[in-house]
């Protein structure tokens, strides 16, 4: 379940995940002391252009919520990372993860959002569960859009940025991004509820970030609980197909307009998607109410 908050933890990060981009390898380091970072000058990198972060959160003695007898957060997301990991490997993308398996010395919210930020990644997604409300619940950072950085990731060259407010300059993508999943989503008859909100580590990232919340999905009088595979299959389809829109078109906007309407078209296709299956279950529903004829 998402934390609004953020989380006291150790200073001292275990592991540096490493990983290779284009023949260079990153360190990660933990910043929880810093108040500024400086965003780096090099251009990213062709490797990097095709990294996706993933951010499956918890982990540890930290469960998450509990969503069910011996069902903990953390657990969940862990699958969905696994999934989306191959799914993403098989369209093409490279794929680093905050975490593979549930260590007891986790990274920090801080460390986190480090390797997406020192490796130019093309987009970081964070992974939640819930057992409230129904479907995917998808977030972007409630900061407001900032000129800062440009969404370049600091390929302008060198200028520090307040860490709190990193993502204020990759805002407008990250709802491109978060329209496009929604609409993907929605292809699978997956309702979604879209918001912004104070997330850790979202409002630190200086990369289009979103935030995917599973919660069961409740349709045709049944419940799909979130543990369920085909379930989690049929959002990782969605979400990757939103990254391979994202990878070859969105993100190649050539000025912030064009991307606002982008997202407003997106946004127009969900509405429509959503009026008609809210007319769909009103026919449903007067059809099992209206007698037949001959049989009155």
């Amino acid at each position: 379940m998402l934390n609004l908050l953020p989380k006291s933890s150790a200073a001292i990060v275990r592991t540096l995940l490493l990983f290779a981009l284009g023949g260079m390898v990153a360190a990660v380091s933990s910043v929880q002391a810093q108040q500024q970072i400086p965003m780096p000058a090099s251009t990213p990198s062709m490797a990097a252009s095709k990294l996706v972060v993933l951010d499956p959160a918890h982990g540890g003695s930290d469960t998450g919520a509990v969503l069910g007898d011996k069902v903990l957060e953390k657990d969940v997301t862990l699958a969905l990372a696994s999934r989306l990991r191959s799914a993403l490997a098989a369209s093409g993308f490279t794929v680093a993860s905050t975490r593979e398996s549930d260590v007891a010395d986790i990274l920090t919210s801080d460390s986190r959002a480090e390797v997406a930020n020192r490796s130019h990644a093309l987009a970081c997604v964070v992974l939640h569960a819930t057992a409230y409300g129904s479907g995917v619940h998808i977030f972007t950072s409630s900061l407001q859009t900032s000129t800062a950085g440009d969404g370049d990731g600091g390929a302008s060259g060198f200028s520090p940025v307040q860490w709190e407010t990193a993502q204020a300059g990759f805002v407008l993508q990250s709802r491109g991004l978060a329209a496009a999943a929604a609409t993907e989503i929605g292809k699978h008859h997956i309702s979604t509820l879209s918001a912004q909100a104070p997330l850790r580590p979202l409002d630190n990232l200086m990369c289009p970030a979103i935030a995917i919340e599973l919660a069961p999905l409740i349709a045709n009088g049944g419940i799909t609980p979130v543990t369920e595979a085909a379930y989690q299959q049929q959002v990782v389809t969605a979400v990757v197909q939103a990254l391979v829109w994202w990878r070859d078109q969105g993100r190649n906007a050539s000025k912030p307009a064009d991307l606002d309407s982008q997202i407003a078209a997106q946004s127009k296709a969900i509405a429509t998607a959503e009026a008609a299956g809210r007319s769909a279950a009103r026919a449903r529903a007067a059809n099992a109410v209206t007698p037949q004829k001959g049989k009155q």
